[in-house]
């Protein structure tokens, strides 16, 4: 193993000499605000044969890349592959010992199911869930996929895991996962059935022009309105994904299972001035984290409404094909734009779910620096070639360049401490530093004891105070060395409990400074250094976020612990 084996074999013995600083803990409830700095553009680049199949083999000379019609020097080139994952064996943990050691060495691409209510009917999500857990039942083992549910809100049922067993409990309805959502913004095909047959009947019924005129604004005006609020809400769901993705690197695919797709993210879109700042930020979150959206239509292949015995007027088969195409060309234009792919019309949305993730996992990352260095919030437009070959190519199409002010000096600060960044409910475990922690309950307590651990000071009800103790790999934190063999560094500690719909309850955060003499540095290469810390949580089922930032490095070590009853910890 590449580090050290005895880390993980001794027993949390050594006490390290710490000089420990607390600092004010930060609110969980800021969020960061993503600037865009265009120094560098990043493009992913899927190349597939007329089949479908990936591409592999090609080099950097194979590629031409162009900027508003203007040819960009290419600076790196990286294939990414699709690699299996390979297992990694571990010493056995002791129990309520946990390490954030990678057990599963995983592809460089990372997978969100987005099922969305919001923009689909009922009975196509029962279809939509059926579906799932289809694909589910025989995931490649070791795929990285999140789940998601849009409704009147953004919700995640599973964080990014390897474990398909945990992600089927996830969508279990019995649980509370996916369950049929009605949507009051989304007019069901009776509801539209019946306005037409209003306005029918008042002309059966010789009303005047003007009522007829007035009421066909009024339900075209409601129409406009119900879509506006859906594509609001959609937009902004896809920035708090496109900020819950961004800490993690490589490549994001959002695989959105909908009825109906209410946006698009870059020019050419018809779009209502009212919220034009979010589609430009949607668009600047999806670029910055790397993430191609694939659109995925809920409703498998499609029937004609004409034969639906539940309508008295259905539409027309011209009506029907026209909004048809409509939605194909929405779904498209999406796909493309993001650099994904979309697919409708068919009745195997599992395969369909499965062939996104293929596609995303085999690309080419193509980095260039802009001969146009104007950052004047305009839009950008990317074109990538093929110099030998006829294949597809799927690569996100353009962005903003953003004003950005002294990029100069922008590039010659120090990285900002990110830690908190990384502790968001449901993140993978980072793993720059390699810890391991003992979680134990150690005693009950109330909200009105005085000197409660953590930030929270309006914790309510019974309490169960948890001890962490950590054991760090010495070698992952840079220190700094002195003459007279002194190790100096710093680093910061972070607890955060959750519950589990993912709201904070509490927070522990501190930051250290580091000292060790020359034996105890030696000591601690083989045991880890320690550091202990506490904190209040709730009695009952929640889930602990530990992590580690070195502020010398600016590396960083994340784990997640989940907190079972009052008893401790799960087994």
């Amino acid at each position: 193993m590449s580090r050290c084996v005895l880390f993980w074999l001794v027993s949390l013995s050594v006490v390290a000499s710490l000089q420990a600083q607390t600092s004010t803990p930060g609110s969980t409830g800021n969020v960061p605000i993503f600037q865009s700095k265009v120094l560098v553009v990043l493009v992913d680049v899927v190349v597939t044969s007329g089949k479908g199949e990936a591409i592999p083999g090609l080099h950097q000379e194979d590629f031409q890349v162009m900027e508003d019609g203007k040819p960009q020097i290419i600076s790196s080139f990286e294939e990414h592959k699709g690699a299996p994952p390979t297992q990694v064996d571990l010493p056995s943990m002791p129990p309520n010992v946990y390490t954030n050691y990678p057990r599963i060495k995983t592809s460089d691409s990372v997978n969100v199911l987005l099922l969305d209510s919001l923009n689909t009917q009922p009975k196509d999500q029962v279809y939509v869930h059926a579906q799932v857990v289809k694909y589910l039942n025989h995931v490649r083992p070791g795929t990285r996929l999140a789940i998601f549910t849009l409704g009147s809100r953004l919700r995640m049922l599973k964080g990014v895991t390897a474990d398909s067993s945990g992600l089927l409990a996830a969508i279990d309805p019995k649980k509370g996962g996916a369950n049929p959502q009605f949507s009051r913004l989304l007019p069901t095909a009776f509801q539209k059935d019946t306005d037409k047959q209003l306005i029918d009947v008042m002309i059966m019924n010789r009303a005047g022009p003007e009522a007829i005129d007035a009421l066909r604004q009024y339900q075209a005006e409601e129409s406009s309105s119900l879509i506006a609020s859906r594509a609001l809400i959609t937009l902004q769901a896809l920035q708090q994904l496109a900020l819950y993705l961004s800490p993690i690197p490589g490549r994001k695919n959002v695989i959105w299972v909908s009825g109906s797709f209410p946006i698009n993210i870059f020019p050419e879109a018809n779009r209502p001035h009212h919220y034009q700042g979010d589609i430009q930020q949607t668009a600047d979150m999806l670029t910055a984290g790397q993430v191609a959206v694939y659109p995925i239509a809920a409703e498998g292949l499609r029937g004609d409404s004409l034969y639906d015995p539940g309508l008295f007027d259905p539409p027309s088969l011209e009506e029907e094909g026209a909004e048809r195409a409509a939605h194909n060309i929405a779904m498209e234009k999406l796909a493309q734009d993001t650099g994904g792919r979309a697919f409708y019309n068919s009745n195997g949305l599992a395969d369909a779910v499965t062939h996104a993730i293929n596609d995303g996992s085999r690309y080419y990352t193509l980095t260039y620096t802009p001969s146009d260095r104007k950052m004047d919030r305009k839009y950008r437009r990317i074109q990538v070639k093929l110099l030998t070959g006829k294949y597809n190519l799927a690569y996100r199409r353009g962005y903003y360049a953003e004003d950005a002010k002294a990029p100069e000096a922008a590039t010659q600060r120090q990285p900002a401490d990110s830690l908190s960044t990384l502790m968001g409910f449901g993140l993978p475990d980072f793993s720059q530093i390699i810890y391991k922690v003992r979680v134990l309950a150690k005693d009950p307590r109330t909200a009105t004891d005085t000197a409660l651990a953590g930030g929270n000071t309006d914790l309510q009800g019974p309490l169960t105070r948890y001890g962490v103790d950590f054991a760090i790999s010495i070698d992952d934190l840079k220190l700094d060395e002195t003459p007279d063999g002194m190790r100096h560094g710093s680093m910061h500690i972070m607890l955060i409990a959750y519950d589990r719909e993912g709201k904070p309850l509490n927070l522990v955060s501190q930051k250290r400074e580091i000292l060790l003499h020359p034996k105890e540095y030696v000591a601690l290469k083989e045991a880890g250094l320690q550091v202990h810390q506490e904190i209040d949580v709730p009695k009952g089922d929640f889930y602990l976020r530990t992590g580690i930032y070195d502020l010398n490095s600016h590396h960083s070590g994340t784990l997640g612990v989940p907190l079972i009853g009052t008893s401790g910890l799960s087994q």
